[in-house]
C-alpha cells in the first residue's frame, strides 16, 4: 500500500477522470495530470476480476511495482485490463515502465 501522501484523493480522482491525459499499454491504462505532489492509484474493475480478493491482490501487486520508480510530480490512475490477469510480474513491470516513459513521468 502507498503512504497516505502518495494516494490519489477523491477530488484529484474526479479531476483526473475529467481532465486527465490517457496513455495505454498492454495490461494497463494510465490517466494522469501534472500536479505538485506525486500521487497514484490502481483500479481493478469487476470486469477484470470478479472477486474482491483478486482485485485487491492486483492492486497490491501494482503498488509494489510502482514503489521501485522515482516518479515526477504527477497524479495518475492505473486501470487494469483483462490481459493483466495472465501477465507475469516481470511483464507487468515492463508495461508500467513503458507507460511511464510514454507519458514522460520517468
Amino acid at each position: 500500500m502507498l503512504s497516505k501522501k502518495k494516494r490519489v484523493t477523491k477530488n484529484a480522482f474526479q479531476t483526473i477522470m475529467e481532465k486527465g491525459n490517457v496513455v495505454s499499454g498492454s495490461f494497463f491504462i494510465l490517466r494522469y495530470i501534472k500536479q505538485d505532489i506525486p500521487s497514484y492509484a490502481f483500479v481493478a474493475p469487476k470486469k477484470v476480476a470478479k472477486t474482491a480478493v483478486r482485485r485487491n491482490s492486483l492492486r497490491r501487486k501494482g503498488y509494489n511495482i510502482l514503489r521501485s520508480y522515482d516518479l515526477k510530480s504527477c497524479a495518475g490512475i492505473f486501470f487494469y485490463k483483462k490481459e493483466a490477469l495472465v501477465a507475469s510480474p516481470i511483464e507487468a513491470k515492463k508495461d508500467i515502465e513503458f507507460i511511464l516513459k510514454k507519458a514522460k513521468i520517468i
